[in-house]
């Protein structure tokens, strides 16, 4: 499998979504997507296939004013335990109030532990069954968490551990990288969030199963923001 961030170059194409008013929100909600954003880039890779199922464990979210990510205002926070979405679901993922305006940062505390059921079978992936996979692992200490402390990667592709990763979603990745952040957890946000309103995380799974090395894996998705 990929490191999570060996797949930055190719992330998708992000958006943010709706207009705000001068006043606090009353609501603001963020959806998940297993699938791809419209107009997606949609690679044909022999040996891959599409999720049937696509279960992140998510833990926080937060948006910043600031391209830099800096003064993160906490959007919801699961605690200790991860909320379990499955993306192919289309669930709501977060929901808050927070100040109504235009964020230029967006960031996801998650699981780095992806666990995805293929649709179809092929190779040693069979269909109905669970694989999990890790693309935050043991000897990966680069990326950090919206405060920028050091996050340790742990685990590995046959023994998959939780880490509490954080994807940072923002209009000036060379900003946040500068603040201290690892360009392997920076991703591209071309526009303004804009609260209140609806947004979606699309994680991208398509064509993410993979048989590789002799048994099946999920590789890191593309995630976008609109």
């Amino acid at each position: 499998m990929r490191r999570a961030l060996s797949a930055v170059a190719v992330l998708g194409s992000l958006a943010a979504c709706t207009a705000g008013t001068d006043s606090p929100s009353t609501l603001f909600t963020v959806h998940g997507s297993a699938g791809a954003p419209p107009v997606p880039f949609r690679a044909s890779v022999a040996g891959t296939g599409d999720p049937a199922s696509l279960r992140i464990g998510v833990y926080a979210m937060y948006i910043s004013p600031n391209a830099d990510c800096s003064s993160p205002v906490l959007v919801q926070d699961y605690g200790a335990t991860a909320s379990d979405k499955d993306f192919v679901a289309n669930p709501i993922l977060f929901t808050g109030s927070p100040a109504d305006g235009a964020y230029q940062c967006v960031a996801i505390k998650m699981s780095d532990v992806i666990r995805v059921v293929p649709d179809t079978s092929f190779g040693n992936c069979v269909a109905g069954t669970e694989y999990p996979g890790d693309i935050y692992r043991a000897g990966e200490t680069d990326w950090k968490d919206v405060d920028l402390n050091q996050i340790i990667g742990t685990g590995s592709d046959t023994v998959p551990a939780d880490d509490r990763v954080t994807i940072l979603l923002t209009r000036d990745t060379t900003a946040a990288i500068a603040r201290g952040f690892s360009s392997h957890q920076t991703l591209n946000l071309q526009s303004d969030l804009v609260v209140p309103g609806q947004a979606t995380f699309y994680w991208n799974g398509q064509g993410t199963v993979v048989d590789a090395g002799g048994q099946c894996g999920v590789n890191p998705g593309n995630p976008s923001f609109q």
